[in-house]
């Protein structure tokens, strides 16, 4: 946790050498290399700035597991497979289509890839990571960072999500079945925590099965408790 990744890890050991003060201008002020001035800016105010810095020179706490349990309650199939559409009803070419995320607004924009033209926006949720096509072209799978999936049929008029589920706190990928015999039949989805993967129907979104991906490192046979899927 906190072991960071593009980013500096915020691990106690290193934040405490840097002392509230520093922790507490940081964030307040930003810097050149990209941080947010998070307290000029008014984004926080100063008592949670100075909590913040607090926070960062303790252990964190580590977050709540999300088993099939926790899973199934998140699940929704909006529109049943049988009430879908059994032609595409408008003129999208899903063959020369691009996903686009607006990360600020949650939304993914479909764009024509010959005319560079917006032809729908979807409302899909906090900071889109990634969007992945099934093997037929008909389903887009979006997935945020907060691990909430979206499914969407490219044959509606106008497309929409037909199925949504979170697959844990925190999330960066998805994929799904393209091997012949098995297109569009399964979706895959690794998250960061729990440090998981999920297997789920690629039609609906029911998960299947979770398999944890915590285990021995393959080369000094240490435990590792937190190998992110990305």
């Amino acid at each position: 946790l906190r072991k960071g990744a593009t980013g500096k890890p915020l691990t106690p050991d290193l934040t405490k050498k840097l002392g509230f003060d520093y922790l507490r201008d940081f964030i307040t002020y930003g810097s050149p290399a990209g941080m947010p001035n998070w307290g000029t800016s008014g984004e926080l105010k100063k008592e949670e700035v100075e909590l913040m810095a607090r926070y960062l020179l303790n252990d964190p706490a580590q977050p709540p597991e999300f088993g099939m349990k926790a899973m199934k309650a998140t699940w929704k199939v909006l529109v049943p497979v049988d009430k879908r559409p059994t032609k595409k009803l408008n003129k999208l070419d899903i063959d020369n289509l691009f996903a686009v995320t607006l990360r600020d607004s949650g939304e993914v924009a479909l764009i024509d890839g010959n005319s560079k033209k917006i032809e729908y926006i979807l409302n899909t949720g906090y900071a889109v990571h990634i969007s992945r096509m099934s093997a037929s072209g008909r389903y887009l799978y979006t997935i945020g960072r907060d691990a909430k999936l979206n499914l969407v049929d490219l044959w509606m008029d106008p497309p929409q999500t037909v199925a949504e589920i979170k697959i844990g706190t925190e999330a960066r990928s998805v994929e799904t079945s393209k091997f012949k015999g098995y297109e569009d039949k399964y979706a895959i989805a690794g998250a960061y925590w729990p440090p998981q993967y999920v297997i789920m129907d690629g039609a609906t979104l029911e998960p299947l099965k979770i398999e944890s991906t915590r285990g021995m490192n393959y080369d000094d046979q240490e435990y590792h408790p937190e190998p992110r899927v990305a």
